[in-house]
């Protein structure tokens, strides 16, 4: 009887898998790796740049912000013990200050540059979304995953090399513009 009942489940499971196995061989299933391929397209090379030189820009400023008040800190604490005490509460108040505002301004920058970051990428990356589903539409993709996600896929449904060829053809990336855009942020 426990045999019989077997033979059943068998039965019924058989054309199960084979309806499930043939659905899921008309899926097709690809993948973008969206780090690299923001590190290989060529608008997002140069919005890199753009940033790094705006970072830089901003570091330098913190830096000798830094150093004025170093400078002073250390200059009042030589002069700490000549002072009245009034001076010296006023001059420690003013360092205190300072060294607030220069954290205000630490944090003011780093929130600018984050600012700054999603302004040059979102449409960077939209434009990749909309070069993916054309891709995608084109091929005969039923899904694309991004790879981030994926423990192992063979390099034949990796569409990055595509994403990214496409996307700096349709995007060609102006050097003599993207150096000069760079240089007035580095004097700001």
């Amino acid at each position: 009887m426990s045999s019989r009942r077997l033979l059943v489940a068998l039965a019924a499971l058989i054309p199960l898998s084979l309806s499930a196995t043939a659905h899921a061989q008309a899926a097709k299933i690809g993948y973008v790796n969206f780090q690299k391929a923001l590190a290989e397209l060529d608008e997002a090379k140069a919005a890199r740049t753009r940033l790094e030189g705006l970072k830089e820009q901003k570091q330098k400023d913190l830096d000798k912000a830094q150093d004025a008040l170093k400078k002073d800190k250390e200059t009042f604490d030589k002069q700490a013990s000549t002072m009245t005490e009034q001076a010296r509460n006023e001059k420690a108040e003013g360092l205190q200050k300072r060294f607030i505002d220069l954290q205000q301004n630490f944090e003011k920058g780093r929130t600018e540059l984050a600012q700054k970051e999603n302004e040059e990428f979102q449409p960077i990356v939209g434009k990749m979304r909309n070069i993916i589903n054309a891709i995608a539409q084109k091929e005969g993709f039923t899904m694309v995953f991004d790879a981030g996600g994926i423990a192992y896929a063979p390099d034949s449904l990796d569409l990055t090399p595509q994403l990214v060829r496409t996307y700096n053809e349709q995007n060609k990336v102006k050097t003599s513009s993207t150096a000069p855009a760079a240089t007035p942020a580095k004097k700001k």
